[in-house]
């Protein structure tokens, strides 16, 4: 979920669950020792990551695009590393190029969803059928759909966070406010009852129910972090609070910026 050029300050705010097999071992936010600085939190299986920034001002995430009607890719490489190329690209490759080229590799990955911003230009790319648009200012979503697919767990959590965002630009709450109940939005593990409701991907309705919450909470598969981005007055800052146990409430909270 993301908020581009909403707030005068922060031209982009991110807000984010990664969901993820808690076996597949992980490293949490941290800064990277790359020039430029990497901030992400890192896949120690494939090396690559879900969301990350630089200190040149690019930043980037990822989804999975789930659809078990298609055969599995027989040998794909890791989507995580199409974060990490864009961070570590050269500073003047531009979102839209970077695209491009990433569309012409799209057949070597499984299905994703790509954001990718420069601090002026953002691009979205990738999605089922697999396209590139630029994105606009304004409220989007991704799941693990195409970009802006109406889910009912995105369309429940964009309605939250567009509400937040107006109270914050207009002065009702702080950004310590803001952050709080974002991460409430975020902790939302209540399922869809409507089963209508609920996207088709091929992985039957009962796995489709257990899915649709904003924060996943099944014994082995879930919800392994939460995190905020905001992207503005000369700086990156992200704080994720990431969870060991899939089921549990407790969480661990880390808090990294970069100087852009």
């Amino acid at each position: 979920m993301i908020a581009l050029g909403v707030h005068p300050d922060y031209p982009l705010v991110v807000v984010s669950n990664r969901d993820e097999f808690f076996e597949r071992p992980t490293k949490a936010l941290y800064v990277w020792d790359k020039d430029p600085k990497i901030l992400a939190g890192q896949d120690l299986k494939a090396g690559g990551t879900w969301l990350g920034g630089n200190g040149e001002g690019k930043l980037a995430f990822l989804t999975n695009v789930r659809n078990f009607r298609h055969l599995p890719h027989p040998n794909p490489k890791s989507r995580g590393e199409l974060v990490i190329n864009f961070l570590e690209s050269n500073e003047s490759l531009s979102v839209s190029t970077y695209a491009e080229k990433m569309e012409t590799q799209k057949d070597q990955y499984e299905g994703f969803n790509l954001f990718l911003f420069d601090g002026k230009d953002a691009v979205a790319l990738g999605g089922d059928p697999f396209g590139i648009q630029k994105v606009e200012k304004g409220f989007h979503s991704v799941s693990n759909a195409s970009w802006n697919s109406p889910w009912p767990k995105t369309k429940k959590l964009q309605s939250q966070v567009e509400e937040l965002m107006t109270s914050w630009v207009n002065g009702s709450i702080s950004k310590s406010e803001i952050e709080r109940d974002l991460f409430l939005s975020l902790s939302d593990a209540e399922l869809v009852k409507d089963d209508k409701s609920l996207p088709d991907t091929g992985i039957g309705i009962e796995r489709e129910r257990y899915l649709s919450s904003v924060r996943i909470k099944t014994p082995n598969y879930g919800t392994r972090a939460s995190t905020l981005v905001f992207y503005g007055n000369g700086t990156l800052e992200m704080i994720e609070r990431s969870f060991s146990d899939p089921l549990s409430d407790g969480y661990t909270e880390r808090r990294e910026s970069l100087v852009l």
